[in-house]
């Protein structure tokens, strides 16, 4: 895993870290901020009662999701979506199945969320995207 970030995204990195006191492994940004921290350490990012991200939230002006990181591509995503049904490996892509209701979530207005997931499975595993059923 190698990740490349643009400087403002380090600067968020460190600022979100000081903050929170967790380890950030990559960061994206667009009108929300997304942070993947190190595995185990949802919690002591989020803090008591979402207290630590809602503070920083206020520092940022900005929304922050907050996603676990895990060497497995399928708890990564599953952590992302956890109402997804069935996650698999296949030919370098990520297939899930989900239910009709669900997949607005997913995909998220004019494609957003699925954007930013496919960013992260290129970054962080270099999977090539992922597929909805």
């Amino acid at each position: 895993m190698k990740v490349v970030l643009a400087s403002k995204a380090i600067q968020s990195i460190s600022y979100f870290q000081n903050l929170t006191g967790s380890s950030v492994i990559d960061c994206l940004e667009d009108d929300t901020i997304y942070f993947v921290v190190a595995k185990g350490q949802y919690g002591l990012t989020v803090g008591k009662g979402g207290e630590k991200i809602k503070n920083a939230e206020r520092l940022f002006k900005k929304p922050i999701k907050v996603i676990e990181y895990t060497e497995d591509p399928v708890t990564f995503i599953k952590n992302i979506m956890p109402f997804a049904a069935d996650v698999a490996v296949k030919d370098n892509f990520i297939e899930i199945k989900i239910k009709s209701n669900e997949r607005s979530k997913v995909i998220g207005k004019r494609g957003k969320n699925i954007k930013i997931i496919n960013q992260f499975l290129k970054r962080l595993f270099n999977i090539e995207g992922l597929k909805v059923k």
